[in-house]
């Protein structure tokens, strides 16, 4: 089993391992300055912006980074086929619900983006995205066209 894993991972380029933590930082660094925008200046503008700017900024690259890693790490070279797929989404929105659930509780104490005022909308506001974007992901890592996409980019 391991010669097969070995036959794997050398059919792999740097781009393979390097792919899924840039892509999954770009995704969450969009992600959170979306949230910045729409729940930080519009639905709850109270509070002081540079701490919403440097939540979501710092947020947004941790939990990419996290990602990428960890499928870079346990994904990439060491599964095939549909397991590739359902490894790296559940990894993906894994931690993106645990990040949602950690953020909405700190929230509850800095009261930045509305957790006290709407409990509900924030989790649903964290998670449908997450999930949305879990698909993007897995479609741009492992389809044809997404992996042409992201070679277009540079990525």
């Amino acid at each position: 089993m391991k010669q097969g894993h070995d036959m794997a991972e050398a059919n792999l380029s740097r781009r393979d391992f390097v792919r899924p933590i840039i892509l999954a930082i770009a995704l969450t660094f969009l992600g959170e300055m979306a949230i910045l925008l729409i729940w930080g200046r519009f639905l709850f503008p109270a509070g002081d912006f540079i701490a919403k700017l440097l939540w979501t900024a710092v947020c947004g690259l941790a939990m990419g980074a996290t990602i990428g890693a960890l499928v870079t790490l346990l994904v990439t070279g060491r599964l095939q086929g549909v397991r590739v797929i359902l490894g790296t989404a559940t990894l993906y929105l894994g931690v993106l619900s645990l990040c949602t659930l950690l953020c909405y509780q700190i929230d509850l104490d800095l009261n930045l983006f509305g957790a006290r005022q709407a409990a509900l909308l924030f989790i649903a506001g964290g998670m449908v995205p997450a999930v949305v974007s879990t698909f993007l992901y897995v479609w741009l890592l492992y389809s044809h066209k997404g992996r042409r996409f992201l070679a277009r980019l540079g990525v």
